[in-house]
């Protein structure tokens, strides 16, 4: 008999964890242009630049915009997995998730102060990221806003981008609101 691939529930039964690792490879945009070119181990590419008002020329993301688009990625993914896990069967699955209002604060000293060879002030981190995820669960009747209240504690605790990011001092306010329209 062929073996199968086993389920999460398995995997995690077992405490199989293992390390996972992320492979990047980038190069620059051009001659004397900020931006650059990522290309991953899975085949897929991103490319960053800065706004022209930063000497860049405006023709992709920049690498912070990249980041929330990450921790948003991950927190999407990280949530339907959690649903999988906590919510009872059938209604155990999301419909979608909107995030509204995403929000990202830094000062910029800690990336601009000059001279460049002295400590900046503050850090360059970002500081705070606020916003409003709404989730639809495929039978929103069956789940209460409690309920994804508690599935947004757990996506803060289980994202790896949110994690890292806190670990960095980020302050992460999102609010888990039931999508419950029709």
């Amino acid at each position: 008999m062929p073996a199968t691939a086993p389920t999460d529930d398995e995997i995690m039964r077992r405490g199989a964890g293992s390390l996972k690792k992320y492979a990047l490879s980038a190069f620059s945009a051009g001659p004397s242009k900020p931006g650059c070119i990522v290309k991953t181990s899975t085949g897929h590419q991103l490319a960053t630049d800065l706004p022209k008002p930063a000497g860049g020329a405006d023709e992709a993301a920049q690498p912070v915009e990249l980041m929330l688009a990450a921790l948003l990625g991950c927190k999407t993914a990280t949530a339907h997995f959690v649903a999988r896990h906590l919510w009872a069967r059938p209604h155990n699955k999301i419909a979608f998730i909107t995030f509204e209002d995403v929000v990202a604060e830094r000062d910029e000293r800690g990336a601009l102060t000059l001279p460049i060879t002295d400590e900046p002030p503050i850090t360059a981190a970002l500081t705070r990221v606020t916003g409003i995820a709404r989730v639809r669960p495929v039978d929103a009747a069956s789940i209460s806003a409690a309920s994804v209240e508690k599935l947004g504690e757990l996506v803060e605790q289980r994202c790896p981008v949110a994690a890292t990011l806190v670990a960095a001092g980020t302050k992460l306010e999102f609010e888990w609101l039931l999508d419950d329209s029709s």
